[in-house]
Formats: C-alpha cells, sequence, structure tokens
C-alpha cells in the first residue's frame, strides 16, 4: 500500500514486513542527479514526522543522512584521529582508560545519532551509584562531550547531547597540611635515603612530585634551583608497558627559579655524594647518563633512572603510619611548605612565585585561610584595630 503526494513532497508505502518508508528528494548531486533519501518507522504516523522533520532540516541545511556508526565506533575514531596525536601521553593515556573502562561499557552501543542527554544522565547517575567522585564522573564524562562536539562540527549529528547533561557537584575540599609537630614527628623517623631526602626536598622547597621526578644536577646551582620539566610515569594501556613522559611545564608559570635554603643545600650535597657511591656499585647496570653526572636525575633510581612518582606516595604513607598518622597523599607535603610559609608571614606574591601559581589570587584563595590559626590572628589585629577607633 502507498500513498501518493504532492510534487516533492515524497511518497510514503507500507513495506512487506509491515513498517512504513518514506522516500523524498534534496536535490541534485554533483552529477546533476536527483538525490532521493529514504526514513523508516513502525507506523505511518512516525515515518511522515521523520520525513516533515528531515524536509525542515533541509531548508535550514542541517539535515543529517541516517548512519549506523555507533558511539562506540566514534569514540574510537575520534581518540585516534583528534585525540592521541594533539596531547601529552599521559592525557592520551587516561583518556584511553576512561573510553575503555566506563564510556564504551555504559553508551557504546548505541547509534551515535540515537544518543540522549538522559542516556548520559543515566550513565552518571550510575557512576554516583557506585560510589565514584565528582571529580571522577567530571573527568570521565570530558572525553564524550568532546568527542560529540566534534561529531557535531563533521555533521554527524545535528546537536550535542551533552551540552544538557548536570554533573554533579564538585565540593571544594579542605587542603590537608601537616602540623608542626606531624612534620616534626615525620622528620625524626624519615630514613637517610634517596626516598627519604626526596620527602625532605618537597617539604623544603614545595615541589610537585612529578618535578621533583624531572630534576637534573643540571638544574641545580649555587643558592637556587630551575624548574624546567616534569615527569609523568603511566601505564600505557594500548602498548601494554610503563613509559616515562617528559614535557616542559604546562604553563609560563610553571618555569621557574626556587631559592635554596641552606638545609636544602646540605640536603643535596647528601644526595650527589650518595648517588656517586650507587653509580659506582650499579657498574655496568647503570642506566643512566655515563659521561657527564650533570645530565642525571638529582633523585634517581639504583640505577638511575626516573623515579616512579606512585612510589613516592607509597613511601609516604608507609612512614605516616609509622608516626601514627592518618593516610595523606603526596601533595600534602606541596600544601604544607605553603602552609608554613603563610604562618611564618611570608610574602603571597614570593609564594606564588615559588610554587608555578598563574595568579597570586589563586594562591591566596588556597592558603591565606588554609589554617585556623592565621584566622585567629588575623581576627585578633582585626579586633584591636577596631578597638582602638
Amino acid at each position: 500500500m502507498s500513498k501518493k503526494r504532492g510534487n516533492n513532497d515524497g511518497s510514503v508505502r507500507q513495506r512487506k514486513d509491515g513498517t512504513w518508508e518514506a522516500r523524498f528528494i534534496v536535490g541534485r548531486k554533483a552529477d546533476g542527479k536527483l538525490d532521493r533519501r529514504i526514513v523508516y518507522a513502525s507506523t505511518q504516523k512516525e515515518v511522515l514526522s521523520k520525513m516533515k522533520q528531515a524536509q525542515a532540516d533541509i531548508l535550514k541545511d542541517e539535515y543529517i543522512a541516517p548512519s549506523a556508526i555507533t558511539v562506540e565506533q566514534w569514540l574510537d575514531s575520534w581518540y585516534r584521529t583528534y585525540l592521541k596525536t594533539n596531547v601529552r601521553p599521559s592525557t592520551a593515556s587516561t583518556t584511553y582508560r576512561a573510553i575503555r573502562n566506563h564510556l564504551k561499557p555504559a553508551l557504546g552501543k548505541y547509534k551515535l545519532q540515537q544518543l540522549r542527554t538522559e542516556h548520559i544522565q543515566a550513565f552518571i547517575i550510575d557512576q554516583q551509584k557506585n560510589g565514584l567522585r565528582a571529580s571522577t564522573i567530571k573527568r570521565n564524562v570530558a572525553p564524550l562531550k568532546t568527542a560529540l562536539k566534534q561529531a557535531v562540527q563533521n555533521r554527524l549529528i545535528v546537536r550535542n547531547p551533552a551540552d544538557y547533561i548536570k554533573l554533579p557537584k564538585q565540593e571544594q575540599s579542605e587542603i590537608q597540611f601537616l602540623t608542626r609537630d606531624e612534620q616534626k614527628a615525620l622528620l625524626e623517623l624519615l630514613p637517610n635515603t634517596t626516598n627519604g631526602r626526596a620527602i625532605r626536598f618537597i617539604l623544603g622547597t614545595g615541589l610537585r612530585v612529578g618535578e621533583l621526578c624531572a630534576l637534573r644536577w643540571s638544574d641545580i646551582n649555587s643558592d637556587y634551583f630551575t624548574v624546567s620539566q616534569t615527569a609523568s610515569i603511566y601505564h600505557d594501556d594500548e602498548a601494554g608497558k610503563t613509559v616515562i613522559d617528559f614535557n616542559a611545564p604546562k604553563t609560563k608559570a610553571g618555569k621557574r627559579s626556587i631559592p635554596l635554603l641552606p638545609s636544602m643545600k646540605t640536603l643535596l650535597s647528601e644526595q650527589r655524594h650518595s648517588q656517586l657511591k650507587r653509580r659506582l656499585k650499579a657498574g655496568s647496570a647503570w642506566t643512566g647518563c655515563r659521561t657527564d653526572q650533570n645530565d642525571n636525575y638529582v633523585f634517581a633510581s639504583m640505577v638511575g633512572t626516573a623515579l616512579d612518582r606512585d612510589n613516592k606516595g607509597r613511601f609516604l604513607h608507609t612512614y605516616l603510619k609509622k608516626v601514627g598518622l592518618s593516610s595523606r597523599g603526596i601533595h600534602t607535603l606541596r600544601h604544607t611548605f605553603a602552609t608554613n610559609w603563610v604562618q611564618s608571614g611570608g610574602d603571597i606574591r614570593s609564594l606564588s612565585e615559588i610554587l608555578g601559581h598563574t595568579n597570586v589570587a589563586f594562591t591566596m584563595q588556597t592558603y591565606v585561610h588554609s589554617d585556623m590559626s592565621i584566622k585567629w590572628l588575623e581576627w585578633r589585629s582585626w579586633k584591636r584595630r577596631y578597638t582602638e577607633k
């Protein structure tokens, strides 16, 4: 059974299997022949609606022909073509895991053009039910949002359904740092080894752990040292191996010089002496630089390779536990350095430069009110000024 319509209005017919088909013309091809399109639906009303929508989209130049490509196929294509070659390898690896472990299992089987906002929202809700933090959920959804944005630009879909999702609210957590007593207890127990000295060095300079792992002796001067690169040690799931990725700091502020206190100079002297002995002991097993000591990493492994940042975290956890303190991440040492600086009355702009922050406002927001003792001193100062008026 078929239903004829006016010129250029298309035609509708019922197929042998009971479904409905609408044929219509969208213009002419490059060779001059008519460009005919077909849409299908389970009812006559639905197929007419689809055809009208397609014809309206054609008038607005928004028509996209139906495609069988799935979300999984598009994510794979987007990752290879648009992401992998344009970001740092460590970023690509993190994105690859989010796609493989989260997005594909939940959304991969949908056809790209049939993916709806409610499908993505259901995925977010499931992630929340599974106990994932808001920051982790946001990180898992980010590749999908970017891939769908590219799909719109490539005219594979008309709109990005991820534009309308509601992500869980991220609560700004209070920064963690070690009190003076906790620092004293930890420092007294830390061994005089490469790992022990590395922990002390972060605590005394505010370095990021990736910056510490990439630090070379050529970066060390008599009164200061320069941060010129950062190391990311990650597992490349595609290649199935662990990789060390060295890059320049992400921002201009990240490349900086940091003054060396006398205690840090002494620590570096001890580390250099210890490394020279270890290098002689390793002999041919030493994989660091043999011809120029200055090209070796300051805090290297037993054979001269860059240290694994995760091992630093595990080492810190072990000694915090021995001291009787709760487990805290390696970044706690950086926070502690900054808190010590603020509590001692140091200049905030100088602190911001030492930490490699892009602007002073971020440093102030993060650290100036991080400790109740600081708030108490500020309150007493304000009260005294107010009373004197």
